[in-house]
């Protein structure tokens, strides 16, 4: 098992997505075929990064060609954000409908006007 100290390949501070071809490519040449990378001294994230990351080592172990890759010492702020970018990664969007739902069409602005204001009422 190799252990590698993300921020002594990249940074404390994690800002840009293209870092994570950096850290990809530096685990691709690492020869291991057990990596853990250490997020232990990291400071701080942006969204992009942590999104980038999370389609490289997460969801897209094709990549990694073979390579198994576990995520250790996440800080907490920084699983929160993982966990909700996992959530963004689902592709398809589903929608309920509630309730009686009609579709309205107007012919003037004055029309479509009227209408809102019953629905204050």
């Amino acid at each position: 098992m190799t252990t590698i100290d993300i921020t002594k390949v990249l940074s404390q501070d994690l800002k840009s997505r293209s870092t994570v071809g950096d850290l990809l490519l530096y685990v691709q040449n690492s020869n291991a075929k057990d990596v853990q990378i250490d997020f232990s001294k990291v400071q701080f994230a942006t969204r992009s990064f942590m999104d980038e990351y999370y389609n490289t080592f997460i969801n897209d172990r094709g990549k990694l060609n073979g390579i198994k890759v576990d995520t250790v010492n996440m800080p907490d702020d920084l699983q929160y954000m993982l966990n909700v970018v996992s959530r963004t990664q689902t592709g398809k969007k589903i929608y309920e409908e509630q309730g009686n739902t009609h579709t309205h069409y107007f012919k003037t602005v004055e029309e479509m006007a009227g209408w809102l204001k019953t629905l204050c009422l």
